[in-house]
């Protein structure tokens, strides 16, 4: 019977590890296609000293024939990331997007090894977690698109994976993408440590200062620009995804209340972060906070890999069955549903399905919080890996 069990449980990983072999060459062959989020078009404006912010506040980013911003690179990211987007614009388009894919592709492998080396986890939690990743949804969108997320979800964990001014500076780079790196700012702020504030600021810093240069823009009104750039897209109808602090605006209420509010709460939780010493559990909890407080497409949903790992370490914990339903719920269970509605994954952050997701990511938070932070527990069930 041992022998029986043993070799079910190698054709299990067999099979899971052709499933993450076939997502990763499908996701590759997909981003040949596509990559229309892979911000190539607004990098091409900088490197021919031309503002894309300015080009979009004054109405040509219109979808015309003449609209040199191409499919969805709306711009919406800080200065740096279009700085460092520019050797790009060197090659084709073709090979610009595949080597972009490449890189995504090794951005999750160092995004895995970093994590599994910094905790120390079993050979069957990291075999596992590898698969389920490269196997979900959000990881095939990310590469398939041409997206930024694993770029910055990278540079995010750093103050978590290494203790040391580097890391700190190189953290920065996730503040390019400002619905992630909020957090982090804020991580750094419940600190109370102005160094690390000022450190992780200098990507920022330098990015804003090239690109205002580049593009001889004044340098205090482009400091704000990507602010207005923000404010623009959020003026127009279902361009993001709604969250349920979207709904304030529906009743009437000023738009700096539904971004506040999410500022307030991301920083409540940071604060209570301090009591937290299992560094892997912090990771998860600052990544929940940030899918929690902020719009997020799909493959944002990349950032529950940490809450994966967590939860099938301590899959002796009621919470953490729980978490690995919601984990499954939006790596694997949102593709079938989107079969039977007749739309993609990605517009699931829209309309009913977005306020319900962005309730049930809340929802998930808190009890996490409430567990591990504020020590009221479920009952324990099995044994660990």
């Amino acid at each position: 019977m041992k022998n029986i069990n043993l070799k079910l449980q190698y054709l299990f990983y067999f099979i899971i590890i052709v499933l993450s072999i076939i997502s990763i060459i499908h996701s590759i062959n997909q981003a040949n296609l596509y990559s229309f989020d892979f911000h190539l078009s607004p990098a091409k404006l900088v490197s021919e000293g031309i503002n894309h912010y300015q080009y979009v506040l004054e109405g040509k980013h219109d979808g015309s024939s003449e609209d040199r911003l191409l499919y969805s690179q709306d711009g919406l990211y800080g200065h740096g990331l279009f700085i460092l987007l520019i050797p790009f614009t060197w090659l084709s388009w073709d090979d610009a997007k595949i080597l972009w894919a490449l890189m995504n592709v090794f951005f999750s492998f160092l995004i895995i090894f970093l994590l599994f080396y910094r905790f120390k986890l079993s050979k069957e939690i990291i075999l596992l977690s590898i698969c389920i990743f490269y196997m979900s949804t959000p990881f095939r969108i990310n590469i398939s698109y041409g997206q930024q997320t694993l770029f910055t979800f990278l540079f995010f964990l750093f103050p978590f994976l290494f203790k040391n001014k580097t890391s700190i500076v190189l953290s920065g780079l996730s503040y390019f993408k400002y619905n992630l790196g909020f957090v982090i700012f804020l991580y750094f702020v419940s600190l109370k440590n102005i160094k690390k504030i000022i450190l992780s600021l200098l990507p920022c810093l330098i990015g804003w200062f090239c690109y205002s240069y580049i593009t001889n823009s004044n340098l205090f009104i482009n400091l704000i620009e990507p602010i207005l750039i923000l404010d623009y897209f959020l003026s127009k109808e279902n361009h993001l995804p709604v969250t349920i602090f979207s709904l304030f605006t529906k009743i009437g209420l000023p738009k700096l209340i539904g971004i506040s509010l999410p500022i307030i709460f991301s920083f409540y939780i940071m604060l209570k972060l301090k009591v937290v010493k299992d560094e892997l559990l912090k990771v998860a909890i600052v990544c929940l906070t940030c899918l929690s407080f902020a719009s997020h497409q799909l493959h944002d949903y990349i950032l529950l890999f940490p809450l994966l790992v967590f939860s099938l370490k301590n899959i002796n914990l009621l919470i953490s069955k729980l978490n690995l339903l919601v984990i499954f719920y939006f790596f694997f269970f949102l593709r079938i549903l989107s079969f039977f509605y007749g739309f993609q994954p990605w517009d699931f952050p829209y309309g009913k399905f977005g306020y319900f997701n962005n309730f049930l990511t809340i929802f998930v938070l808190v009890i996490n919080i409430n567990y591990f932070i504020f020590k009221k527990k479920f009952k324990s069930t099995t044994k660990k890996f």
